[in-house]
């Protein structure tokens, strides 16, 4: 029974990571004001406007501006987070997760899912570099207009040596450590 349990853990996992990634890519093309017309910013849109919608919907009555940060596609992060929760606690320990963990766990999974979306754009980016340097298209514009705030960052913590430059994997490192820290520091272990 164990192996079926794994099973319905990696088809859950993975439901609920591609539609939180897919979220917080919208929440970051909001923010860094990439336009609508751009094709990264359609697609996503396009995927997530289903569930985002009815949110806008009713948060346009609340007055909460849209403009710099995508308010509805963050309430349909949390609530997922706490869906996801609610459903793991159900299969891996058969009983509903206390509230406080509930809380934790979600409040943990909003930094984690973010820095681990981060580091996995670095990681392409920086692998797209080393395969074909001048490489253009708009997921790439994308990519770079995303990471370049963490990588000018990066560039103030370690200069370029020799020629290479090191601020990606300093960047991967610290956000590889935050998510560490985070996902250690939580009471209960969801494999």
């Amino acid at each position: 029974m164990s192996g079926l349990i794994a099973v319905i853990y990696f088809l859950i996992m993975l439901f609920f990571s591609v539609i939180l990634y897919v979220s917080w890519i919208r929440i970051a093309l909001r923010f860094f004001k990439i336009s609508a017309l751009h094709p990264v910013s359609q697609v996503v849109n396009r995927f997530t406007d289903p569930y985002v919608k009815p949110i806008e919907q009713l948060l346009s009555s609340k007055k909460l501006s849209p403009r710099y940060f995508d308010w509805a596609c963050f309430f349909l992060i949390i609530f997922l987070e706490i869906f996801k929760f609610i459903i793991l606690g159900f299969l891996l320990y058969q009983t509903m997760m206390p509230v406080t963990f509930l809380i934790l766990f979600v409040v943990t999974d909003l930094v984690v899912v973010p820095c681990n979306l981060l580091f996995y754009i670095i990681l392409i980016r920086v692998i797209m570099s080393w395969v074909n340097p001048s490489w253009q298209n708009p997921v790439a514009d994308a990519m770079k207009i995303i990471t370049d705030p963490l990588l000018s960052f990066g560039h103030r913590l370690v200069p370029n040596i020799s020629g290479f430059d090191f601020s990606p994997f300093v960047i991967m490192i610290i956000l590889k450590v935050i998510t560490l820290f985070m996902s250690a520091s939580l009471p209960l272990k969801l494999v």
